[in-house]
């Protein structure tokens, strides 16, 4: 299957923040040019060349969805609501390591997932659930050409895992219940990134981040379970039963660019652009046994994303931060289909940090995310009709907790 949940979003999840001035940047702000914290390891490596003394942040995410899903069949006039709540945990690591006055070391883990879980609803011949994770390290190695400008190369090791269940109609034993087909795929893959920053005065700086497309062919099996006799031996038939399945991904290519600037009253502005090439993916390839059974001509869009950040000093130890991002439509109304419902994302956000001692600081967060209504309409099926639906409310709230030790 060829799905699509980048780990570039992942990266519009990063903040950063400098211990000496303590500057937070909520949710999904202050990206590729702050280079102040230990963050910049994930989202600017080049940025390491700044620190003279090793530095670690640890941070814990803490994603709260609501959502409430309305849809039915074109030939019937009952609606399903499905309403459903989820709870994800994401630890995140970033370190920085000096390697005299021209080098350094850095090292992220960073995660994502998504997961769904619809329940006993119409669509459920399409989907039921699903939990696709992405879990990538990034060790990178960064140089110092001169006082303004700095690179990095570094290796980004992945591992990507999808599970989906969906329900399987017993169209050949009549009074059968619902049986169910369950896949299970994993991988590890391989890619790379290149990064630069640019500090034309101590208070300015430019960053860039360009990340590889990761290709990754996930192999596993495809379990099914609480068939009748007559549709098991049409499925085995059809080669179904007992054939190796793989699932192809793509982790797509992306830029991001970005500028901080620090005023006179130490005030601080962040801007950040970022470009994912979304449109070269293909949804929903599942090969059994090598052959296509089920294929995809889905036309996704590149996504283009805007974030910003405002942050000040409010006491003698604290700083609050405000921030922001939009993102472009990621697919077009017409080409959703019930397994990706992507839309357009935009997002606010509040932060603190509080510099506890010298060498301690702890930053808290709170961001809105709002995902779209991302309406589905499907292709017609034989004495149903067509299938459509969309969000009623789709609603995401980012905690963030980090605690820093050491920096610039």
């Amino acid at each position: 299957m060829r799905y699509a949940f980048p780990l570039q979003l992942a990266m519009l999840l990063l903040v950063s923040a400098p211990l000496a001035h303590a500057r937070p940047y909520p949710g999904l702000s202050g990206l590729t040019a702050t280079a102040d914290s230990a963050a910049t390891a994930g989202s600017n490596p080049a940025g390491s060349t700044r620190f003279d003394k090793a530095a670690l942040d640890v941070e814990l995410m803490w994603l709260n969805s609501e959502s409430k899903w309305e849809s039915g069949f074109e030939n019937s006039e009952s609606v399903d609501t499905s309403v459903s709540s989820s709870d994800t945990y994401v630890p995140r690591i970033f370190y920085v390591q000096p390697l005299g006055d021209k080098w350094a070391f850095s090292f992220a883990v960073l995660g994502v997932g998504f997961s769904d879980n619809l329940g006993d609803w119409p669509g459920r011949y399409f989907i039921r659930e699903y939990d696709s994770l992405f879990v990538s390290a990034l060790p990178s190695l960064a140089y110092e050409i001169n006082e303004r400008w700095s690179v990095a190369g570094s290796v980004a090791v992945t591992y990507a895992s999808y599970e989906q269940e969906r329900s399987v109609a017993n169209i050949f034993d009549p009074g059968y219940a619902d049986g169910k087909s369950r896949i299970e795929t994993d991988s590890i893959e391989f890619g790379y990134a290149f990064s630069a920053l640019y500090q034309p005065s101590d208070t300015t700086r430019w960053g860039a981040f360009y990340s590889s497309k990761i290709d990754a062919t996930q192999e596993g099996n495809n379990k099914l379970s609480g068939l009748g006799p007559r549709t098991q031996e049409v499925m085995q038939q059809l080669g179904v039963i007992g054939a190796d399945v793989e699932v192809q991904s793509t982790s797509p290519q992306s830029v991001f660019l970005g500028v901080y600037h620090e005023f006179d009253n130490a005030h601080a502005l962040t801007l950040d652009v970022a470009w994912i090439d979304f449109s070269s993916f293909r949804l929903s390839e599942i090969y059994f046994n090598g052959s296509g059974f089920v294929e995809s001509d889905q036309s996704f869009n590149d996504i283009y994303a805007l974030a910003a950040s405002y942050s000040l000093p409010v006491a003698a130890r604290t700083t609050l931060g405000i921030g922001g991002m939009v993102t472009s439509q990621m697919i077009d109304d017409e080409d959703r289909t019930m397994t990706l419902r992507l839309d357009a994302i935009w997002s606010a956000g509040v932060a603190l940090e509080w510099q506890w001692k010298p060498k301690y600081a702890i930053m808290a967060a709170l961001s809105y995310m709002d995902f779209g209504d991302a309406p589905v309409t499907t292709d017609p099926i034989p004495g149903v009709g067509s299938f459509s639906g969309e969000y009623v409310s789709r609603d995401t709230f980012l905690f963030q907790l980090r605690l820093k030790y050491g920096g610039i």
